[in-house]
């Protein structure tokens, strides 16, 4: 049977609401106070403003109100990816093969169909090429010659002597279950010279979309070009497409006067706003036609403008010249909530690694509890494992966990700080083993275990591009070092990528983040669950949670989120809402806050759970300052009401029990729960 399934990267819709996370100031008892070309196998004055940054009007913001959906188009395509490697293989036992990461090649849901293995000879000429190929598989592979693994028997290849294009074609049984977060084997066994140079790899792959689409637009083009001369490309200008529309994938039809064979390209659009590039194409094709299709992503159409031209670049083929003669362009209208959604790829590994789904998981979680300000204290003075009370919590210990699972809760939130106990870019081995202990103390209690990278997203996570390259190999590096760590613990340890990354002061923070910084989350959160997967133990099955922009569940947040596709994963927001009762400046949880919670919880369900991502809210409570029934009422109806929609809540708890940012229920000093606030909880828990 086969293993794809459809995985939505989600459509979004409906009204914004004031609707994100509170501040962090607002959680502790003490807080302190031009071209983009890094996209992975992509073939493609404010208002016055609140103190958590938001405006007073929840209808200004950066990309309006207004919710449109598209109609959606399914679209396949052919395509190619070329990768340069340049590195030397010789026929040596032991060092005879070259690994290549298969995320440099292509996308989740792609479908791989065949590897083109460009070699020369060294010191001579190859003529019959003698080798092999293998390539990393999820588990369940009929076709596996080794536990997720497939390898071909050695193969013998005639070359052009000392140029060889050395074709492998993925058998179908494979390609439905190729691992793209690991990787794919070149082997040279070997031939007429020593070592071959491996000079670079074509991927040919089938992509297909479910496309947004308001609308269609073809334009004759009939250009020409040569790629001997000083013309590199093909240049159409995109103003024939109506005024607010935002193209969403834009077709080729190309031809030549003889059989293609070999076409090596890329795609570019270019505005006033900057450059967009696209990974190099490359591809074979046994016919004098060519299509190719482009769906441009979120950060390539943020560079769409007017003014803007789309541009195929065509550097070298196995014709000089070639044609292009028509291009087609899908386009959405600028205020859809419609996003892209990729069809294809495999739902996980739970299934056979024995752990349970990611929706079984929420579906066992119940109610959860934060272990705030805590392990995630940061900028206290104090150094080491003493910034654990740096915030006026007292350390943890087995005792308060205990009285955590005998209150009602069965999943306790550990959030962790990591950058304060680095050096560089290695955890410091104190701290994780306190982390550790701490996890075991829940652990051990038979309790789910969430652990994250906490108020990092206050000293180093940013998202904009140019902080990208950095950060990202700090959050893989921490995220290496804590899967080898707990890699053996079962499936009750849930890892969270992020909190609340967000860039810092900026006027959109909790308002959703502009484009580019939503489209660098995405990146984040992808870079943190293909490290996770891919470092062994039990971690390839295990339940990840990704988040938005600032954890927020504002609409236009939510609507550009990407879910990783590995399978097992769970997508959480942190909603303190109605936000002025939260945070305290209204006393009064009437029906108009009931109404606002229900529409809130209803989008969760529409834009994830009815496609099979599950959600929590890991996130969400209120201050001291109502009285003491009317908080009771409020956390009864917020998980009851989530509850019945499928959404598990986490109740965040810092340890104050008033003043300002009095989110505490318990006392940890005394051991002592909030019997009535308690109660309420455990009431919506369990109707």
């Amino acid at each position: 049977m086969t293993k794809r399934l459809k995985a939505l990267l989600l459509a979004a819709a409906v009204s914004l609401s004031l609707t994100a996370c509170s501040g962090k100031d607002n959680k502790s008892s003490s807080s302190p106070s031009e071209t983009s070309t890094t996209q992975p196998a992509d073939i493609g004055a404010p208002e016055e403003q609140n103190a958590e940054g938001l405006s007073d009007d929840p209808s200004k913001s950066e990309e309006g109100a207004a919710a449109h959906i598209s109609p959606m188009e399914t679209i396949s395509s052919n395509l190619g990816c070329k990768v340069d490697v340049n590195t030397v293989v010789p026929h040596t036992d032991g060092s005879n093969t070259y690994n290549m990461p298969l995320a440099d090649f292509v996308n989740e849901g792609d479908y791989i169909r065949s590897f083109t293995f460009i070699v020369y000879g060294v010191g001579g000429n190859i003529n019959d090429f003698k080798g092999g190929f293998g390539i990393s598989l999820l588990d369940g592979c009929p076709a596996e010659t080794t536990p997720n693994w497939y390898q071909t028997d050695p193969q013998i290849i005639p070359t052009q002597g000392g140029y060889g294009e050395v074709r492998w074609d993925v058998p179908p049984e494979v390609a439905e279950y190729v691992n793209v977060n690991r990787e794919v084997q070149f082997g040279y066994y070997w031939g007429d010279c020593n070592s071959v140079r491996l000079d670079s790899v074509f991927c040919e792959f089938t992509r297909t979309v479910n496309v947004p689409t308001d609308g269609i637009q073809t334009v004759e083009v009939a250009q020409t070009v040569n790629f001997n001369s000083d013309t590199l490309g093909f240049e159409v200008p995109l103003d024939f497409l109506p005024e607010n529309a935002v193209p969403e994938a834009i077709t080729v039809d190309l031809s030549a006067a003889n059989t293609i064979n070999m076409f090596q390209g890329q795609f570019i659009y270019e505005s006033s706003i900057g450059t967009y590039m696209s990974n190099k194409l490359g591809l074979f094709q046994n016919d004098k036609n060519l299509q190719l299709t482009w769906f441009l992503n979120n950060e390539a159409k943020q560079y769409y403008a007017p003014n803007g031209k789309f541009k195929l670049l065509y550097w070298y083929g196995g014709q000089e010249e070639i044609t292009m003669n028509n291009l087609t362009v899908r386009y959405s209208n600028k205020d859809t909530s419609s996003v892209q959604e990729v069809v294809g790829g495999i739902g996980g590994a739970a299934e056979d690694t024995g752990f349970r789904s990611a929706s079984q998981i929420v579906e066992a979680m119940n109610i959860g509890w934060n272990l705030g300000n805590a392990l995630d204290s940061y900028n206290t003075g104090l150094e080491g494992l003493d910034t654990e009370t740096g915030w006026g919590t007292p350390k943890t210990t087995k005792d308060m966990v205990r009285s955590v699972k005998a209150a009602g809760f069965n999943t306790i939130r550990i959030p962790v700080t990591w950058g304060e106990h680095m050096d560089g870019n290695t955890i410091q081995d104190a701290w994780m083993s306190r982390v550790q202990e701490v996890v075991d103390y829940a652990y051990d209690e038979g309790l789910f275990v969430i652990i994250d990278v906490h108020h990092d997203d206050y000293i180093w996570i940013t998202p904009n591009n140019s902080e990208y390259p950095e950060d990202s190999e700090k959050l893989k590096a921490i995220w290496t070092q804590i899967s080898e760590r707990f890699k053996d613990y079962g499936d009750r340890l849930i890892f969270e990528g992020m909190n609340e990354p967000r860039t810092i002061g900026s006027a959109m923070e909790w308002m959703g983040g502009t484009l580019q910084e939503r489209s660098v989350i995405n990146n984040y959160e992808a870079d943190f669950v293909k490290t996770v997967r891919a470092s062994g133990g039990n971690n390839a099955g295990r339940t990840l949670i990704v988040t938005s922009y600032a954890a927020s569940a504002e609409s236009m947040a939510l609507k550009d989120v990407v879910i990783p596709k590995n399978g097992n994963i769970i997508f959480s927001v942190h909603y303190y809402a109605p936000w002025k009762f939260s945070e305290g400046n209204d006393t009064v949880f009437d029906d108009k806050g009931r109404e606002e919670l229900d529409k809130k919880f209803a989008e969760l369900k529409e834009k994830f759970i009815d496609k099979g991502i599950p959600v929590i809210i890991d996130e969400f409570g209120c201050v001291n300052a109502a009285d003491e029934a009317t908080r009771a009422q409020y956390y009864k109806y917020y998980v009851g009401a989530s509850k019945k929609l499928g959404i598990k809540c986490v109740v965040w708890d810092n340890g104050a029990l008033s003043g300002d940012g009095s989110f505490g229920i318990y006392s940890r000093t005394d051991n002592k729960w909030n019997t009535a606030i308690l109660k309420g909880i455990m009431d919506g828990a369990n109707s």
